[in-house]
């Protein structure tokens, strides 16, 4: 009788760990696939047109002067990058002259 029963423990145990394994690589996908968006940049735009297109997303900027900054895109208004919750640096933001860009990096994957 123990035996049947370990049996039982085992099969409803295993069926457990199936259904969970298979609620959780389906929960992964479906929250995978809800927060990829197609993000890619647009080379027949200006760099303000792709920088606005991606405000709220967070990216790296290099500067000509060789300084980087990553951070949250805020705002891009005239000639103007707003760069706010600048990594290494609590409490900073950046306004950064577009002109003054040599790279924009953004994560898209």
């Amino acid at each position: 009788m123990k035996k049947s029963n370990g049996k039982r423990a085992l099969v409803a145990l295993v069926a457990l760990t199936v259904i969970l394994g298979l609620n959780f690589s389906t929960s992964r996908k479906d929250a995978a696939a809800a927060g990829t968006e197609a993000v890619q940049f647009n080379v027949n735009t200006s760099v303000a047109e792709n920088l606005a297109a991606f405000k709220g997303k967070s990216v790296t900027i290099y500067l000509i002067s060789g300084h980087t900054l990553t951070g949250i895109i805020n705002d891009v208004k005239g000639n103007l990058l707003n760069l706010g919750k600048l990594s290494q640096k609590e409490f900073y933001d950046a306004l950064v002259p577009i002109d003054r860009i040599s790279a924009v990096e953004l994560r898209v994957r």
